[in-house]
């Protein structure tokens, strides 16, 4: 498949919603989430210190916070006039994700100076199941509180009247200044999301890491595991699944299956398909793109 060329897909239902992860909340379930409250017509209250922004479906807030939150323990998000950014390692400090999401995306966003917002996941994890598909989010920071609001409206918006408040503190995170990776890679391939993840998860059930080869006539997935146990995926580089396919020699590195599965699963519902770089011993690097943003996923190799 030549580059820029988009296969035909399958128009997907506009009505249906995921529905594994909808369930109705309990009582119980809201008292774990700070400040909770639901209300008519009118939503959070503007003041001079507070920020609005809005994003036009609930689908990619959940999904992208939820990849997030899969990595993170806390972060700081940066908002500032251009948009959002999020740059942070996770705890384990082998994985890297770059979070950039432009305010002309947005459906709304009064936001006119830099705003940094130390957030808790593991907070935010507990709310981002209750956003639906083709509900809208507003994403509030009241700085004179030093307080942020998640808040689910129906899909007309403010103008439904219905609204679920969430309040959390704003917390103080000294992250260390990370440096974005200057690498140049000679492999890189953009290939359809769906079928990435069902062959990583695939050799997953065989290993903890998984292997990826990439030849100048192929892309190979390989696990091994105990027993003699084995697996190896490949794809000739004219094959359907791939809309970019360039490789320069033979080049292969080892990644956790884990940490890539905990990305990129929640990644799948928002984007149709994943560009890998990736070079000998040399960090992975995976960039996905979504209808309001995109994120860069880097995960270091292991190294035998």
């Amino acid at each position: 498949m030549s580059e820029g060329e988009e296969p035909e897909r399958e128009e997907e239902n506009p009505e249906e919603e995921e529905s594994e992860e909808e369930t109705e909340e309990t009582a119980e379930e809201r008292e774990e989430v700070e400040g909770t409250e639901e209300g008519g017509a009118g939503g959070v209250v503007e003041t001079e210190e507070y920020y609005r922004i809005m994003f036009p479906k609930g689908k990619e807030f959940r999904y992208v916070f939820t990849a997030l939150a899969n990595l993170l323990q806390e972060s700081n998000l940066v908002i500032d006039s251009e948009g959002i950014k999020m740059k942070s390692i996770d705890p384990s400090k082998v994985s890297l994700v770059i979070l950039n999401i432009p305010g002309s995306s947005l459906e709304e966003f009064t936001v006119t100076k830099e705003l940094r917002i130390g957030i808790s996941f593991d907070l935010v994890k507990k709310i981002l199941k209750r956003v639906k598909a083709r509900e809208k989010v507003e994403l509030g920071v009241d700085m004179g509180k030093n307080r942020f609001f998640i808040v689910i409206y129906t899909k007309k918006g403010r103008e439904g009247g219905f609204y679920r408040k969430f309040g959390l503190p704003i917390i103080n995170i000294a992250e260390e200044e990370v440096p974005e990776p200057k690498l140049e890679y000679p492999v890189r391939i953009r290939m359809d999301m769906g079928t990435f993840l069902d062959v990583v998860s695939a050799a997953s059930e065989i290993s903890d890491s998984i292997k990826l080869v990439a030849k100048e006539d192929s892309f190979s997935v390989i696990a091994e595991g105990e027993g003699g146990k084995a697996l190896e995926t490949t794809y000739a580089s004219s094959d359907e699944v791939f809309y970019e396919y360039s490789v320069q020699g033979s080049h292969d590195a080892t990644y956790a299956a884990e940490l890539l599965l905990d990305f990129i699963r929640p990644m799948k519902q928002i984007s149709e398909t994943v560009t890998i770089e990736f070079d000998n011993n040399k960090p992975l690097k995976l960039t996905m793109e979504f209808a309001i943003g995109s994120v860069q996923f880097y995960l270091a190799p292991r190294v035998s």
